[in-house]
């Protein structure tokens, strides 16, 4: 497994979590990191650039600035790139499983997909490490199940 973590920012505070979690995979399955951010047609985010682009920077991670729906472009990223991991945060109510975005993606990704929900709050009591220490059999399946894909 080669292929990069690719992990979907946006401009809220489920990012936050999601660049948690995509930075401490990338780091442990010493995999290359990319950022994704998606813009919807038609709309400028020139801060979001920007702040991707320290942001990447500082940590020696990929931007790609996309244009389009968040869920096909995610996708599509994953498959032309050979991700090895595509992770995404999830704006969805509790009451329900995923949002529609993190849901799309799951179904429809081409490599293994981690959701990090709001209520991980990695931003203000959780340190992703600690986490994935946690759910670290969901990550080794993951990581074995796209092993035995790219075989």
């Amino acid at each position: 497994m080669k292929g990069p973590v690719i992990c979907g920012v946006d401009a809220s505070s489920v990012a936050v979590g999601a660049t948690e979690v995509a930075r401490e995979l990338a780091q442990r399955y010493q995999l290359p990191l990319l950022y994704a951010h998606v813009v919807q047609r038609g709309e400028g985010d020139d801060t979001a650039d920007e702040l991707m682009h320290e942001v990447a920077a500082a940590e020696n991670a990929e931007v790609a600035i996309e244009s389009g729906h968040p869920a096909d472009r995610l996708v599509a990223l994953a498959l032309e790139r050979q991700a090895s991991f595509l992770v995404v945060g999830n704006h969805g109510p509790r009451s329900s499983l995923l949002g529609s975005i993190s849901a799309d993606v799951s179904r429809r990704a081409s490599c293994p997909v981690v959701v990090v929900p709001a209520a991980a709050g990695f931003a203000d009591t959780h340190d992703a490490a600690s986490e994935l220490e946690v759910n670290g059999g969901i990550v080794r399946f993951s990581l074995g199940h796209a092993t035995r894909r790219a075989a």
